[in-house]
């Protein structure tokens, strides 16, 4: 475990490497028009970039409304659209995007009965239609999945001295075409509190439900409850684990991961805890996230590729801070660092081969937040990260962080502006990370290039960026970097020489690579001491480093390949 010992906003910023390499393409400050104040609650991007944001304003009365806005990948406010009633308060919960870019949102309207909605909009903003859910005294939309032809799913928390759950289907025009509800349990808590759902296949859903109580039995943390159902709403399948589960994730492979916390007894502490779970409910894995060395919250999970990133807020009995950790599939563990400090975990998001963790630093002089993004690959290397550029002189609180396709990424905050401290949506767009993706030809080499690693050292001339990368099974390689314009990138195999190009780094850039066979002992020069290092092995079987062209023995193939590259010098 690394830990880093925070005395100041001076120290943290010390950390930042690559700080003004991640550009910020545009800022923005969002505050609803002739109102008292906004505060954005949910987030979304749709396939051309735009950035969909929901929230809740004050009215003049006092009474809250929604307000909706979408902003495009170049900074333009493109429309707002207000919702609410007078004399009522509406809250916004959820926002999601249609395969059609049409826009789902979900409001709940509290007066003395506490009644769901959920909107369809147009994607340049028009209504289509609104549905009302009253189930019983409350009624509140937790979660909103688009589905395929147009509808959408409902995850539904409602009851009335309790809580219950139902998951609810519309079609496109609006109309309800599945109802499956799960009361309120006649227990003494009568409490089973909706955390998430995941579509499993076209007939499967998963739903986590946070349960008090296993078999009627009042439980001293709540536990996490796994429910399959099929589309008639039956349940296929249930599983309860040790934790209380607060985040949720999915990978390729179809298999789950929960984070959540769980009493530890010999600690006499709540601890942060992962579990892998398949299609089928079995546990593949549970892990206690050592680095959390203290009363923990899991604010975030991030799943990308065969990685997964987690982290919470910290509570010790010396000091406050965060812990991140970073781990393969299995549970492996590649990285595990706390920081000491006042820092808040808020989101996490996953790009192609990198994790972003969004994160809001306390500052002192003045005393405001503000968001911070971190970035680590997927093999647990720290890449670096970025203080974004206030907008205010007063709070900047990170509440969103949403991946755009196009590889940028938005941050969303609650910004209080300079003056009036009205309150509005902080809106940052940061540019996307270099990706550098290839071909490694690995010459004369009859064996997999699979297993092989790549070293690439990258340099723009004043920072520098080292990645060690297995290749496919082809050569091919992807990694991305914090590095932009022109960049030096060199490549190395062991057993190969050093090749070196300049690319200039924006986007996604190709680049293939002719690696010339023959360095026996990696110093990057075939010489005399290759070609000592064959014949001294000369006739031996199995691996071998002097076995140059992958075939098992050391034969005259590895001869011939010395002598032919005789005297060549890597870059």
């Amino acid at each position: 475990m690394v830990r880093h010992l925070l005395t100041g906003l001076g120290c943290w910023l010390c950390l930042l490497r690559f700080a003004g390499g991640q550009s910020v393409e545009w800022c923005r400050l969002y505050i609803q028009s002739e109102e008292r104040g906004f505060f954005p609650k949910a987030a979304v991007a749709d396939s051309q970039g735009n950035l969909i944001v929901a929230g809740r304003y004050i009215r003049s009365g006092g009474h809250y409304s929604v307000a909706m806005f979408k902003y495009s990948p170049t900074g333009s406010l493109l429309w707002a659209t207000t919702f609410g009633t007078s004399g009522e308060s509406d809250f916004a919960e959820a926002v999601a995007v249609a395969p059609d870019d049409s826009i789902f949102l979900a409001t709940t309207r509290a007066n003395t009965d506490s009644t769901a909605y959920v909107h369809k909009y147009t994607p340049s903003g028009a209504l289509l239609w609104t549905q009302a859910i009253n189930l019983s005294a409350y009624d509140v939309i937790t979660q909103l999945v688009p589905r395929g032809n147009g509808g959408v799913e409902v995850l539904l928390a409602y009851g009335s001295g309790g809580i219950g759950y139902a998951r609810l289907i519309y079609d496109t025009s609006g109309n309800l075409t599945a109802s499956h509800p799960f009361p309120q349990p006649n227990t003494w808590m009568s409490n089973r509190t909706p955390v998430g759902m995941v579509p499993i296949d076209t007939a499967h859903t998963l739903l986590i439900v946070q349960d008090p109580e296993v078999e009627e039995v009042l439980q001293t943390y709540p536990r996490t409850r796994l429910q399959v159902i099929n589309s008639a709403g039956m349940i296929v399948a249930e599983s309860v684990l040790p934790l209380r589960a607060a985040r949720y994730g999915h990978d390729a492979e179809g298999t789950f991961y929960l984070l959540g916390d769980y009493w530890n007894p010999s600690a006499q502490q709540m601890r942060l805890c992962v579990a892998r779970v398949d299609a089928n409910l079995q546990v593949l894995g549970l892990w206690e996230i050592g680095s959390a060395d203290g009363d923990a919250i899991p604010d975030v999970l991030v799943v990308s590729g065969g990685s997964w990133l987690v982290s919470g807020g910290v509570e010790g009995t010396t000091a406050r801070g965060m812990a991140v950790e970073v781990r393969r599939s299995d549970g492996s563990l590649l990285r595990a660092q706390a920081e000491v400090g006042a820092l808040r975990p808020v989101a996490g998001a996953s790009l192609p081969g990198a994790f972003a963790l969004l994160i809001g630093v306390l500052e002192s002089a003045p005393e405001r937040w503000q968001p911070q993004i971190h970035w680590w690959r997927t093999n647990g290397q720290w890449m670096g990260g970025r203080l974004l550029t206030p907008l205010a002189q007063a709070d900047a609180l990170p509440e969103q962080i949403v991946a755009s396709p196009d590889g940028a990424l938005y941050v969303v905050a609650t910004v209080n502006r300079d003056g009036d401290n009205m309150a509005g949506a902080g809106i940052w767009r940061i540019r996307g990370l270099p990706s550098l993706v290839g071909r490694v030809n690995l010459q004369s080499f009859v064996g997999n290039p699979a297993t092989r690693t790549a070293q690439f050292d990258l340099s723009d001339g004043s920072q520098t960026d080292s990645v060690s990368l297995p290749l496919g099974a082809n050569g091919e390689y992807a990694l991305t970097t914090l590095l932009t314009g022109s960049v030096q990138v060199r490549v190395w195999v062991p057993g190969w020489l050093a090749k070196r190009q300049t690319l200039t780094l924006n986007g996604t850039v190709h680049a293939n690579w002719d690696l010339l066979n023959g360095d026996a002992n990696h110093d990057n020069i075939i010489d005399d001491a290759d070609l000592l290092m064959v014949l001294f092995n000369f006739g031996q079987s199995g691996p071998n480093p002097a076995d140059l062209n992958g075939d098992g023995s050391v034969d005259d193939a590895d001869l011939l390949m010395v002598l032919f590259n005789f005297g060549t010098i890597g870059d």
